[in-house]
């Protein structure tokens, strides 16, 4: 493979499929088409006068093509000088163009390679080129590292190579051209697309250079499908036992051929004419390729670099360089890969062209007796076919006019049907004679016995309501002159003298000079929908009267959520106008600390299409707020559809009023309460528990003294002592259970948990005690409430639950403490238990109720039970700050 393969790039082209054909026949009349267009200038120039030829003399400039090969023995090269010397021809000047190659391939030493370079610097040192074209890795290193030195201010144009190939070196702003890159990867994709069952990939490759380098691409690229597929890497090989691997390759394995240059045992190659043919004739499975010279010799084609397109673009660079323009004005490109791929080695191995990825070239196609002679045969066939479609034609054409006769008669009598059913009448006026003709329901309609009546127009005229008459007449004028549909809602007065609403459409069909022919429409009874709205407006009227004259606030709102309608009540009380209520604008009364909960209740009932009641405060006209209780109900049309809410608001600020009185004695006694509690457990504990502490050192002292002899009187004493201290050990958790002073002084947290310890060992239960979130400085009212409902809570389960383990959690939000008790014991029906022996449930939710919290009960017989007990912290903040 040539050294452009090597450099991998990937062209951007639109002629590459016609360049790939005619690569060959260019190549070999290459030099004959030279020595003619010399020969031709040479006579030109002989048979034109002084004058003229200098006239029309170019400019020269010299330009040095720098190869890194041979293009003889390298197909790359070749095509990538034949491109550039393409676009050469085609400027404005005459080109004085020098080609050298620097034979890497047959001297690739550093020592021959140095000669080479001193040996063009000395050459080109007093014949300066205009510009250099550099074509590969080395020219372009040569050129980076001496030009300053050498070739100072001289313009270069590179291509052939890529540009991580340049390692360390860095281009300066003498510099533009073509960087190659390859994409293994994308040939790997569309091989996959070609034969699905793939499970081998074999790489093949050479031990030379560049076929290093093209190897290395190759393993980057398929390093993510190595878990996928089983790839084998044949690149250490001499040729002919590669050859003979590849013969004897699994089934459903493809070859990706990379380059070979040189073998194992140090034979060179030029990869494109000669290891290319070897390794796809030899191959037992489809051989796909980096570029476009290694295909048509056997491979399959892939994802193609087109060295012709490269050397297009830097070609048309150095014309560009020519004409003026700097270096460092012309961005460097990068070439674009193209789907390429060779028929007769997609036929070889069944590959099919519909799995090809999408724009592919496909070259080398063979003709089919159709491709070739499909004009002639399709002129024929259709020429055959034209004379039976005649013949057809006129047949099918009087079959479907008797056809077209017979539908016509049965669809004029579906439509008098249609209209007959409908209570509809089918109107037919003819404009020059007046004479008009109506069939369906006219009995209904216009009281006429018959279905069909043929009279003038001016018999119509005079069955429209007379205050109806001047509205049609004008919209049936109106409709003629703007050539527009005719519609019209009016009343007729029957023969019998009853009057009838009618809609009525029509159109009108004009006449080749312009003129209105005639005009035809249907009119429909709709004197029942008529009613029906009258019935609507009237029933509207009378809820509006209803309404506002009802004592309670009523709104209404539609399915957007905007409230359409407030009754004269809250008009009244809130001093505003209906304009400024509707939408969102009843919210600018209410309290801002209500305003957040309010819309969050009605937005979230509304989601769900559920009835909802709320509390909040609404500023009344003399600027007070007041407590209202609303509810709201969703409402629906009769065909199910939702139509919004309808709700009604009630003052209940005198209520909200005797509640917090009443909840205030309540939270006085219970106050009194743990006072009293309070006096009970300091009493029990300082004094009768002291008490009973000296009457058991008495008894202590007295054993003391009693002889040994007296064994009974010892047991005895040591018993009574025992039992005074079981009373004082009893008195004093009683005193603990009455206060906690570790809830006065500590806080919720450690006096649950001490609570919750001393009951455990008091009754050899366990108790797994949690806390999260529970702030340091929590309000005394709330921390007694929780306490107590943890006390009363655990009692009850340690006595009833029959269980020996219980769960209590304390959490703490930002809005809220919620406490937790949980058992997983007999369970019992909450009901039952508020209503029989429910105090302590009561009392619990009692406590809440005063801090506006919530009690819940969650229990099942045989499932255990959970209590839940939650005190909002706002609530508690909100009173505080009204007392103070």
């Amino acid at each position: 493979m040539p050294t452009a393969e090597d450099y991998s790039t990937v062209p951007r082209f639109f002629y590459l499929e016609r360049q790939a054909r005619r690569q060959q026949d260019r190549r070999r009349v290459r030099g004959g088409v030279r020595l003619t267009w010399f020969l031709v200038v040479v006579v030109a120039t002989s048979l034109l006068p002084p004058s003229t030829a200098a006239t029309k003399a170019k400019e020269l400039r010299r330009v040095l093509l720098l190869n890194v090969f041979n293009p003889l023995s390298s197909p790359g090269v070749a095509a990538l000088d034949d491109a550039i010397m393409a676009a050469l021809e085609r400027s404005p000047f005459q080109i004085e163009l020098y080609t050298e190659d620097l034979e890497l391939t047959l001297f690739p030493d550093e020592a021959h390679q140095k000669q080479f370079r001193e040996w063009y610097v000395r050459k080109y040192r007093d014949r300066k080129p205009d510009v250099i074209i550099a074509v590969g890795l080395e020219p372009i290193k040569f050129m980076v590292e001496s030009h300053k030195k050498y070739f100072p201010e001289t313009p270069i144009v590179f291509c052939g190579s890529t540009e991580e190939m340049l390692g360390q070196l860095r281009l300066d702003s003498d510099f533009t051209g073509v960087w190659e890159v390859a994409q293994p990867e994308k040939t790997l994709m569309a091989a996959l697309q070609l034969q699905p069952g793939t499970k081998h990939v074999v790489v093949v490759g050479g031990v030379g250079i560049y076929d290093r380098y093209l190897e290395a691409i190759a393993k980057e690229s398929f390093r993510n499908y190595e878990s996928h597929f089983d790839f084998n890497y044949l690149t250490d090989l001499d040729m002919p036992t590669l050859l003979d691997r590849l013969k004897h390759l699994p089934n459903h394995t493809i070859i990706y051929h990379t380059s070979i240059m040189q073998d194992a045992a140090g034979t060179r190659f030029i990869d494109a004419t000669q290891s290319v043919p070897l390794v796809a004739s030899a191959a037992n499975a489809p051989v796909f390729v980096v570029d476009d010279v290694d295909l048509g010799r056997g491979t399959a084609g892939g994802y193609l670099l087109s060295f012709s397109a490269d050397g297009k673009v830097a070609g048309e660079m150095v014309v560009r360089v020519l004409n003026g323009e700097k270096p460092q004005d012309i961005p460097i490109a990068r070439s674009s890969n193209v789907y390429m791929f060779d028929w007769q080695a997609l036929r070889r191995w069944g590959l099919k062209e519909n799995d090809l990825p999408p724009r592919s070239i496909v070259l080398n196609r063979r003709l089919t007796v159709w491709e070739s002679y499909k004009s002639y045969i399709i002129g024929g066939i259709s020429l055959l076919l034209l004379e039976t479609l005649l013949i057809f034609g006129l047949l099918w054409q009087r079959a479907k006019r008797r056809k077209a006769e017979t539908e016509l008669a049965i669809t004029y009598d579906r439509l008098r049907l249609t209209v007959e059913a409908g209570r509809s009448v089918g109107l037919d006026w003819d404009v020059k004679s007046g004479r008009d003709w109506r069939f369906g329901d006219l009995e209904t309609m216009f009281g006429i016995s018959s279905d069909t009546y043929s009279g003038h127009t001016e018999d119509f005229r005079r069955s429209i309501h007379p205050e109806d008459r001047e509205l049609v007449w004008n919209a049936i004028d109106e409709a003629r002159q703007r050539r527009k549909p005719y519609a019209a809602e009016f009343r007729v007065v029957r023969t019998d003298g009853a009057v009838r609403w009618i809609t009525a459409r029509g159109k009108f069909y004009y006449a080749h000079n312009g003129d209105p022919e005639r005009m035809l429409g249907m009119a429909l009874d709709v004197t029942e929908r008529r009613r029906a709205e009258q019935a609507v407006r009237e029933s509207e009227e009378r809820f509006r009267l209803v309404a506002n004259r009802a004592p309670v606030m009523i709104w209404m709102s539609g399915p957007d959520k905007l409230c359409d309608y407030f009754n004269q009540p809250w008009l009244e009380f809130t001093g505003r106008s209906i304009e400024a209520e509707l939408g969102n604008g009843w919210a600018e009364a209410v309290h801002p600390e209500d305003l957040e909960m309010c819309l969050d209740t009605y937005m979230q009932a509304f989601d769900r299409r559920e009835s909802f009641t709320m509390q909040y405060r609404l500023r009344r006209h003399d600027g007070e707020y007041r407590w209202v209780f609303d509810t709201g109900v969703p409402r629906f049309n009769p065909d199910g559809s939702f139509a919004g809410y309808i709700g009604s608001c009630i003052d209940v600020t005198d209520r909200k009023l005797a509640e917090e009185a009443l909840a205030d004695v309540g939270r006085r006694l219970i106050e009194a309460h743990e006072e009293e509690r309070t006096w009970i457990a300091r009493e029990l504990h300082d004094d009768i528990n002291q008490r009973i502490a000296l009457l058991a050192i008495d008894l202590e002292q007295m054993k003391h003294n009693i002889p040994e002899s007296a064994v009974l009187s010892h047991d005895r004493l040591r018993q009574v002592r025992q039992r005074l201290s079981d009373i004082g050990n009893d008195i004093q958790a009683l005193s603990h259970r009455l206060h906690s002073s570790k809830l006065e002084y500590l806080g919720i947290v450690v006096a649950a948990s001490s609570f919750c310890k001393e009951l455990a060992e008091q009754h050899k239960v366990a108790i797994d005690f949690s806390h999260a979130g529970i702030p340091r400085s929590l309000p005394k009212e709330i921390s007694l409430c929780l306490f107590r409902v943890l006390q009363e809570a655990l009692w009850n389960a340690v006595k009833h639950s029959g269980m020996r383990h219980f769960r209590v959690e304390l959490r703490g939000t930002t809005r809220e403490i919620e406490l937790i008790v949980e058992d997983m014991g007999v369970g019992f029906n909450p009901q039952d238990a508020m209503s029989r022996r429910g105090l302590g449930l009561i009392s619990m939710r009692e406590r809440l109720q005063l801090l506006s919290g919530e009690f819940f009960i969650k229990s099942e017989r045989g499932r255990g039970t959970t209590i839940r007990a939650q005190v909002p912290l706002m609530a508690v903040e909100r009173r505080a700050s009204m007392a103070g």
